[in-house]
């Protein structure tokens, strides 16, 4: 039988070790926070690349019957969703200076391919409501074909920078991929970012991609921390790491330094012709 005293010791030891449960939560691995930015209408997961949206459909008045009430609320919702997700996506940065809006407003082929990727947006979930309502839940894949028709098309940068074709006498380090730390910058995140060095000279972006030569369907991968971009398939298991020192929109600008070893060592410059390339950015403040 345990005696009293002995009571009191193993429950002191179970609380200590909870408290230090508690206080220790480094400790217990977790999945990071995707980048994502909210709208009034819905969301951009930027590390997804998925656009979200909901709708709520309100019941009829006086229906024939029940089963009637319940496919109008739906096909009702599922309509709300779609319109609101068309607002989502209308709000997407392509640059830092321009929004998918910029090219729906002005073009109409565009406006007409962008309305056919939202009808064919794809249903997460159907939820009822108490009170006969139906919440709806649509996203839409923002890479691949839906970028290439929103973002311009540029001149393709085949070559390094002049300036920066220097060879080097030492031998370059191993890496596997591209990150760029932007963190305390307030970058916002856009299909076709770019790096740029400190006279303004695009050092990356979608102009220096060969889509032929990548396995991504994005300019970059976006992170909310830097163990999240060392960890991206795209850049994994030992990518480059440089720091951007400003940013501008969605541009990022590096120091020379950096922008000299990206394009003077011809396998990191592959790194951008292969779009291998991640950014870590601020959790808040999108």
């Amino acid at each position: 039988m345990k005696t009293k005293h002995g009571l009191m010791t193993q429950g002191m030891t179970i609380l200590s070790a909870l408290v230090l449960l508690i206080m220790t939560p480094t400790l217990v691995s977790s999945k990071s926070e995707d980048v994502v930015v909210t709208t009034p209408n819905g969301s951009i997961n930027w590390t997804a690349g998925i656009a979200t949206a909901r709708g709520i459909g309100i019941p009829p008045k006086n229906p024939v019957n029940s089963l009637q009430a319940k496919e109008m609320t739906r096909k009702a919702a599922w309509a709300v969703a779609l319109a609101n997700l068309l607002e989502v996506v209308k709000g997407v940065h392509v640059d830092s200076t321009t929004t998918v809006n910029n090219y729906v407003a002005t073009n109409d082929e565009v406006r007409t391919r962008v309305e056919g990727f939202i009808k064919g947006a794809r249903l997460v979930k159907e939820d009822p409501l108490p009170d006969g309502s139906y919440e709806t839940t649509v996203e839409m894949k923002l890479a691949g074909e839906f970028s290439e028709l929103v973002v311009p098309k540029t001149d393709p940068k085949n070559a390094p920078l002049k300036r920066y074709q220097k060879n080097s006498a030492q031998t370059p380090k191993v890496h596997t991929g591209l990150v760029v730390d932007a963190q305390g910058l307030s970058a916002r995140p856009a299909l076709a970012p770019r790096l740029l060095n400190k006279d303004g000279e695009e050092v990356y972006s979608v102009a220096y991609v060969d889509r032929q030569a990548t396995p991504s369907d994005r300019i970059v991968s976006y992170e909310s921390d830097p163990a999240s971009a060392q960890l991206n398939p795209l850049v994994t298991n030992a990518p480059l790491t440089i720091k951007a020192v400003r940013a501008k929109g969605a541009d990022l600008y590096i120091s020379d330094a950096d922008a000299q070893t990206l394009h003077g060592v011809p396998k990191y410059f592959q790194f951008l012709k292969q779009a291998k390339v991640a950014v870590v950015l601020d959790k808040n403040g999108y």
